[in-house]
């Protein structure tokens, strides 16, 4: 075992950065610029710096160097600020505005010509996984020798503008870097069953709503998501890379990628992965350090840290140290060394440097290929598609979800100018191709515009995939995610202004007999939850009906005055919820249906006021909460109440009416089933999602059960920081078995409450092989039939399984129910159908 006292640690640490480096000998010019270690006050990598403290040393650098300028470009949801340095040559620096807008002239979302010049811009982002936490201390390392400067890297500088990102994640980084620092020994404990090695529940890794950020740059759930993407689309720079770490035994690991790749990936764009990774080699192999390439990462799904960037014309690229939360300050590894911080630190300043290096050098080639790559998305885009018609009859609501993630995105939309009938296209109602009319008014994404790219690879049904064996889904279509009727086509449509939604205004003078509202959608769920809220009560048709000449779906939510008499300010309310919603609202003059029930009849049931009770702590998923959380507090404005999983027999269950279980490895003594069986019986709502359904199938007032051999204790844990390796053969071997990420077209009881607003088709997101058998003893609403249309990678002994299987369903136990969802409907929050049918669970 090799064990290092404070004193040689921190000379370890100053070798690295300062002697041994090939990339740091040569940097010798004097600053007034304080080290990090002179800065903090400690050996930068013998402890985790407060985020504050990182702030802090990246303003000091504004303040003191005239090739810095630090922008804060956003803050988190615990208010801590996201700040980047933009890093360049003083004469760079002068005109940096200039530089930035010439390069956003190239991709064509600036009018105008260009100026040549071969100034690359290279994006640093660190610790998008808040307890990956050395890539935020290495990028105090990095800010100083760029800073301090002398040959190569004020060369260097003068050819790139460096972007240094130092911590994606604040809010999980301080929560990783809290509990670190306040458990850690003096100077470590590398004993790995110590306790500064068991981070406790949920962990560093995720943000304030427990999400992965490295999983949501296209979809941009995310405050932090949503305004990092914002920045970066003002510089699009032409390299970017994410640093990351992974397991504590793993090697350093750099371009190129894994495959598969996505067929949209470049040539260019391939090979220069290889000349990146081949700069780092050299400086790793005169450092004897260990690393592995093209394994494990690949460059497939569109939201990650690597691939967004490279759907953006950049070299896109994860880097990833051994180490992660697990290694804290320092971990015994197997071969009897000592893997300590200062190592990882180090690891990730020579690749960082190496990166600002090689594209220095190659800026000219850069900068060119980045011109061509937005040229041709322009005059010759990829893929088939020319075309892609959103149907304006969709649901407002989801159009209104749709144009929002287009307009985050800088996707090009407008609107159908002239009907063109007898187009063909695919349909992503039906998966098949067909021949629709083009109706003016109609949404249109014309694919000929700067991000062609990111455009087909969202739309695309599925993406080719030179192999199965990939890091994560198969499949992710926006058109099926949000539930729309959508052709895409090979013609080329003109299209003009682009689309509005119509708001909806009542007349301060209306008293009607009712108002309806349609639903199907997140908005219509957020103004229902608006409209109990502030105290009124509200109904749902069970049935399809007409009045007024008007014909409404079942799901429709009635606002009635009978019951809403005693409210002293009924019409104010709806009407102020009404102007501020998407939704259409209807005034229903009287009681009396042209067809169907009358408005007085049973067949209007009230809405429940979901108060929602869920589980936390050890064994729940902390991924699967927060996106229940989130979509609570976010979406619809809404509380969820979070208790501790082992606290159950201790809550007062008669304050609430809907329990959600949520995923995870956790257990539910008889005991507390039994409890929780009662207050079902008494009236209470469970709601069982994904591996949740485990935690009662099979047990005693619960009537799923396993639709094969699966034992209950094989669900789909947490999703880990990092992959253990396994024999290739046998991973493919297991694959057969696994859904990693497919997309199954159902088949819906259009008349069950769970399926109202979904619209006439309902595509599931699957991401496991969990398969149930349709109840015997209730309502089947969403089930897989012997053969189901499918897009994305399945197992065909996965296949099987899904065979006649449940995806949706309800049953009544006493006063109460139970509704199970095998695939999680909220996944990652960006598959938007699906909260729909979430929201049905919790109101109807």
């Amino acid at each position: 075992m090799v064990y290092l006292s404070s004193m040689n640690l921190r000379l370890f640490l100053l070798c690295y950065l300062t002697l041994t480096s090939a990339l740091s000998t040569v940097i010798a010019q004097a600053t007034s610029f304080p080290s990090p270690d002179s800065f903090l006050g400690y050996s930068l990598g013998s402890r985790f710096t407060p985020h504050h403290l990182l702030v802090d040393y990246f303003r000091a650098a504004a303040r003191s160097s005239d090739k810095v300028q630090l922008i804060e470009y956003g803050t988190t949801y615990e208010l801590r600020p996201l700040v980047a340095a933009i890093i360049t040559s003083p004469e760079n620096m002068s005109r940096i505005e200039a530089i930035r807008q010439n390069n956003l002239r190239r991709t064509g979302i600036l009018d105008g010509g260009t100026v040549a010049e071969d100034i690359v811009f290279v994006y640093l982002s660190y610790t998008v996984h808040g307890n990956e936490a050395a890539g935020a201390e290495s990028s105090m390392a990095v800010l100083y020798d760029l800073l301090r400067g002398g040959p190569p890297v004020d060369d260097w500088l003068e050819h790139t503008v460096v972007i240094l990102d130092p911590c994606l994640n604040p809010d999980g980084y301080s929560r990783y870097s809290q509990w670190s620092n306040s458990v850690s020994a003096h100077p470590f404990n590398p004993r790995p069953e110590t306790r500064d090695h068991q981070e406790p529940w949920p962990g560093g890794r995720s943000n304030h709503y427990y999400f992965d950020l490295n999983r949501d740059w296209a979809w941009q759930t995310q405050k932090e998501s949503r305004d990092r993407i914002a920045f970066y689309l003002q510089w699009m720079p032409h390299v970017h890379a994410d640093i990351h770490e992974m397991g504590a035994e793993s090697p350093y690991y750099f371009a190129p990628a894994a495959q598969p790749y996505h067929p949209y990936v470049t040539e260019w764009q391939s090979a220069f992965q290889t000349d990146i990774g081949k700069n780092h080699a050299s400086h790793f192999d005169r450092e004897g350090w260990r690393y592995y390439t093209r394994e494990r990462f690949d460059l497939f799904y569109p939201s990650y840290g690597d691939t967004y960037p490279t759907f953006a014309g950049a070299i896109g690229m994860t880097y990833e140290q051994g180490g992660s939360g697990y290694a804290n300050r320092a971990v015994l590894l197997e071969n009897g060394d000592t893997l300590t911080l200062y190592d990882r630190i180090a690891h990730h300043h020579v690749a960082s440097m190496s990166t600002i290096e090689v594209s220095a050098r190659h800026a000219a080639d850069l900068v060119r290929e980045f011109s061509n790559y937005y040229k041709k998305s322009i005059s010759d885009p990829p893929g088939g598609i020319n075309s892609y018609v959103i149907k304006r009859n969709n649901n407002p609501g989801r159009m209104q979800d749709l144009l929002t993630l287009l307009e985050r995105n800088q996707i090009i939309c407008g609107v159908v100018r002239n009907e063109r009938m007898g187009i063909r296209g695919m349909s992503y109602v039906s998966g098949e191709p067909q021949v629709f009319t083009a109706s003016a008014g109609d949404l249109i994404i014309p694919v000929s515009q700067p991000r062609s790219v990111l455009v087909q690879v969202l739309f695309e049904p599925e993406g080719k995939m030179s192999d199965s064996l990939t890091y994560d889904i198969t499949a992710w279509s926006v058109p099926l995610a949000y539930g729309l009727e959508v052709y895409g086509t090979e013609e080329v449509l003109p299209y003009s202004t682009r689309y509005d939604s119509a708001r909806v205004r009542i007349n301060s003078g209306e008293r009607p007999y009712a108002y309806a509202m349609m639903w199907g959608s997140v908005p219509a769920a957020r103004t229902l939850m608006s409209a109990l809220r502030a105290g009124v009560v509200a109904r749902y048709a069970v049935h399809p009906f007409s009045n007024g000449g008007t014909s409404y779906p079942a799901g429709t939510v009635l606002f009635m005055r009978a019951d809403n008499r005693k409210h002293p300010g009924f019409d104010e309310v709806i009407r102020d919820i009404a102007d501020g919603s998407v939704m259409p609202f209807h005034l229903i003059r009287g009681g009396m249906a042209d067809a169907g029930r009358d408005l007085g009849s049973d067949a209007y049931p009230l809405v429940r006021r979901p108060e929602v009770l869920t589980f936390s702590g050890k064994g729940v998923s902390s991924l699967h909460l927060g996106e229940m959380w989130h979509f609570f507090e976010e979406e619809l404005n809404s509380s969820l109440h979070i208790v501790d999983v082992e606290e159950v027999m201790h809550i007062p269950m008669e304050l609430y009416n809907v329990l959600l279980l949520p995923e995870g490895y956790y257990a539910l003594s008889d005991e507390v089933i039994e409890r929780i069986s009662g207050w079902v019986q008494r009236g209470g709502r469970v709601v069982a999602m994904g591996s949740g359904i485990q935690r009662v199938a099979g047990r005693s007032g619960f009537g799923i059960v396993y639709g094969s051999e699966e034992r209950a204790d094989s669900m789909r844990r947490e999703e880990a920081a990092f992959h253990p390796d396994e024999y290739s053969s046998g991973q493919r071997e297991s694959l057969t078995e696994e859904i990693p990420g497919a997309i199954f077209r159902t088949t819906m009881d259009r008349t069950h409450p769970l399926c109202f607003g979904l619209g006439q088709t309902y595509w599931t997101l699957k991401t496991g092989a969990s398969a149930y058998r349709w109840l015997e003893h209730g309502r089947n609403a969403i089930v897989l039939e012997d053969t189901s249309t499918y897009f994305g990678f399945a197992g065909h002994k996965a296949l099987e399984k899904m065979r006649n299987t449940l995806l949706a369903g309800h049953e009544r136990v006493g006063g109460g129910s139970v509704v199970y969802m095998v695939d999680n409907p909220l996944f990652r929050s960006f598959w938007n159908h699906g909260k729909v049918l979430f929201a049905n669970a919790l109101f109807f």
